[in-house]
């Protein structure tokens, strides 16, 4: 009795490799082609789109980092002229420094971004791959460990230009302690060592690890409830939304940016509290931060001193810059990754 042999067709398509990721932001709508981005390009797409975010968002910076080293009693003012709230800390630095006060620290914060851009970008999508290849793994959980371990090494590998940021930010024009980043990464070294350069890394990885892991799977979650929109009978032939296609990728990015600050700010204000720390520390924010021997000390003081909203100080500018920052970090690393697709599609 003969057997019938299967089909060259059908035996391909039952050992057909399983492909390395279905994340949507590792794959284009606008081009035909379906191969992953390469090392190399992921990373210059996350440079490319850090770069640019930087240049939108820095006076939204400046104010958030001046609240957070600010330590009197919190009132609950918001965008109301109170002495603690964002409009209160606009005019002071206007007044104090000019339109150059919501610039400080600038360049750092420029090599900052492009060096976590292509960083962070780099790494998501060697691991999204990697872990595309498990069985049974769910994409969320993925999109959450691809976040958080990009978000740990991406800041562990760009800490010093996020301290001297910090310090160049919390510095007064006529009290300053550096006057250029050579000259201060020089007197960092000679004054506090290597050291001196990660303080508050540990509460920085703590606060970036499921920062980035919720953002990655938000931004993963809101793109698919937007497809499925996209689809559905109602809304398929909507013109707004068929606007809003174009910008998609903002849209979700800035929303999954704001979940993920709301999650973990209070690590993100003791981050700052703490990279001001050693010999100049009277020197910045008016002499007002407290020395802190370390991260739980660091929150035990801020709420016993100034109450618990005090680990929510500076919220309002970090919402109002991380949603636009997010938003064109996602928008400018998508069009970055169709354009390299539709020009090179294999």
């Amino acid at each position: 009795m003969s057997t019938t042999p299967i089909p060259t067709a059908i035996s391909a398509q039952t050992t057909a490799p399983k492909p390395s990721s279905d994340n949507p932001l590792l794959k284009t709508t606008r081009s035909n082609s379906t191969r992953p981005l390469t090392s190399l390009e992921n990373a210059f797409c996350g440079a490319a789109a850090g770069l640019i975010a930087r240049a939108i968002v820095s006076p939204f910076d400046v104010i958030k980092i001046t609240l957070q080293l600010e330590t009197q009693k919190r009132t609950y003012g918001i965008l109301r002229p109170t002495s603690t709230g964002v409009l209160a800390c606009a005019s002071r630095i206007l007044k104090k420094e000019g339109v150059r006060g919501f610039f400080k620290g600038n360049l750092s914060a420029e090599y900052l971004y492009l060096t976590y851009g292509a960083s962070q970008f780099l790494i998501f999508g060697t691991i999204e791959q990697m872990l595309g290849r498990v069985d049974g793994m769910h994409k969320s959980v993925r999109s959450f460990v691809g976040g958080a371990m990009a978000g740990a090494i991406a800041t562990s590998v760009t800490y010093p230009f996020d301290l001297l940021r910090t310090r160049f930010v919390a510095q007064e024009a006529s009290h300053k302690v550096h006057t250029s980043i050579i000259g201060a990464v020089r007197q960092i070294s000679r004054e506090e060592g290597i050291r001196g350069f990660y303080r508050g890394l540990w509460p920085a990885c703590l606060q970036i690890m499921p920062y980035m892991g919720i953002v990655f799977t938000s931004y993963d979650a809101l793109g698919s409830g937007y497809r499925w929109m996209r689809r559905s009978l109602f809304v398929s032939q909507s013109g707004v939304f068929r606007t809003l296609d174009s910008v998609q990728d903002a849209l979700i990015g800035g929303g999954a940016a704001v979940i993920g600050k709301c999650c973990v700010y209070p690590l993100d204000l003791v981050r700052k509290r703490l990279q001001v720390q050693g010999p100049y520390l009277k020197n910045y924010a008016n002499g007002s931060v407290p020395q802190y021997t370390g991260m739980s000390n660091a929150l035990a003081y801020i709420v016993r001193h100034e109450g618990f909203l005090a680990l929510f100080r500076g919220l309002t500018p970090a919402l109002i810059k991380a949603a636009p920052a997010s938003a064109t970090v996602f928008y400018i690393y998508g069009r970055t990754r169709d354009l390299i697709l539709t020009l090179r599609p294999e």
